[in-house]
């Protein structure tokens, strides 16, 4: 027959239950359930299940209140924060919602969880609801369902300065299996990239996520983690990840998106001069312009490059493109209504 502290409630509402206690020194029924969002007798349910499971609990009058609390000695240190950390921990938490089904995500909420219960009570109001008062749209996240055991080999790895055996998709067909020293996980554009040495390139690489196929942790191949390296130098110099040869990009813009290029930091040597009418024109010294030729034509018309040459060439022959295809598209579309019955006619009903 199962114990009662199966029965009552999961380890992780135990454990939220003696947060709470912890926090307040001592809470009400009234107060555990409206901590936990949870009927009163539910809470009822949780201090009995906590009390079955071995956690010294006793009941105290407060006045007219009954108050449940720990015994001293197996009271833990808590954690205390102002409306203002609140916030930003809510923010920080929005912003990796992307890590759905890495584990991460499970982890962070479970760690959320448990300091907003640990929160004071004069801090209860501001943190409730913080799902809902704090909330991030982006950019179209990396989807990683199914990946939990290559991110939880990977992190294994990582922190134990161990080596990958890895089976990677390559960008032209086919794929490559190679053993890679883990150095970095980074975070770019909702996506997760790994940094590391890769025995079979002989240099340090980085992987996206997605294009493994394969990860295993090879338990107890160890590695000499280097240095003299700093994740800020994979991107050092570059308009986003990828890097290339050294130049000077200059793009003009028009006044209609002038304001919203003005007020963001698009890379580090930016440099920005106004031109009459409200145009503006963005200088900037970087390695390599493949990323930037994408970000250009997601402004449409209002952008122009106008150095260096190779980038000018890319994103006319982007557009030329784009331009014939929606043409030729247009002239089916002409074909197909000029051959079709006029409306009302017997051959559009069906008659004959």
């Amino acid at each position: 027959m199962p114990r009662a502290v199966d029965r009552y409630a999961p380890a992780r509402r135990l454990d939220a239950v003696r947060d709470v206690l912890n926090a307040t020194g001592g809470a009400t029924v009234y107060e555990i359930a409206e901590r936990l969002e949870c009927s009163v007798r539910t809470a009822l349910r949780y201090l009995k299940a906590l009390e079955e499971s071995g956690a010294p609990l006793y009941e105290e009058l407060d006045g007219k209140r009954k108050v449940w609390r720990l015994m001293a000695s197996a009271r833990h240190q808590t954690i205390t924060l102002t409306t203002s950390q609140m916030v930003a921990l809510a923010m920080s938490r929005r912003v990796f919602d992307f890590l759905a089904g890495t584990g991460f995500k499970e982890d962070l909420d479970e760690v959320f969880e448990r300091l907003e219960v640990a929160l004071k009570r004069a801090d209860f109001v501001a943190a409730r609801n913080l799902d809902r008062k704090i909330y991030d749209v982006n950019e179209a996240p990396h989807r990683y369902e199914g990946r939990i055991d290559h991110v939880n080999d990977i992190v294994t790895a990582l922190i134990k300065e161990e080596r990958l055996r890895v089976t990677y998709a390559r960008a032209g067909g086919g794929e490559s299996s190679f053993t890679l020293d883990p150095y970095t996980l980074l975070v770019y554009k909702k996506g997760l990239y790994l940094v590391g040495y890769s025995h079979r390139h002989e240099e340090m690489r980085t992987f996206s996520l997605d294009a493994f196929r394969e990860v295993t942790w090879l338990s107890g191949e160890g590695f000499e983690y280097p240095e003299g390296y700093h994740p800020s130098s994979i991107a050092d110099g570059a308009f986003g990840l990828i890097k290339g040869e050294p130049c000077h990009v200059r793009i003009r813009f028009d006044r209609a998106v002038a304001r919203y290029v003005q007020r963001r930091i698009w890379h580090p040597s930016q440099r920005l001069v106004e031109l009459p009418g409200g145009a503006l024109e963005l200088h900037m010294d970087v390695l390599g312009f493949l990323e930037i030729r994408s970000w250009v034509l997601s402004f449409g018309d209002k952008a122009e490059v106008l150095e260096p040459a190779g980038l000018r060439q890319m994103v006319e022959g982007e557009l030329r493109r784009a331009l014939e295809r929606y043409q030729a598209a247009a002239v089916e579309v002409a074909e197909g209504a000029a051959e079709a019955p006029p409306p009302g006619s017997r051959a559009s009903l069906g008659e004959g």
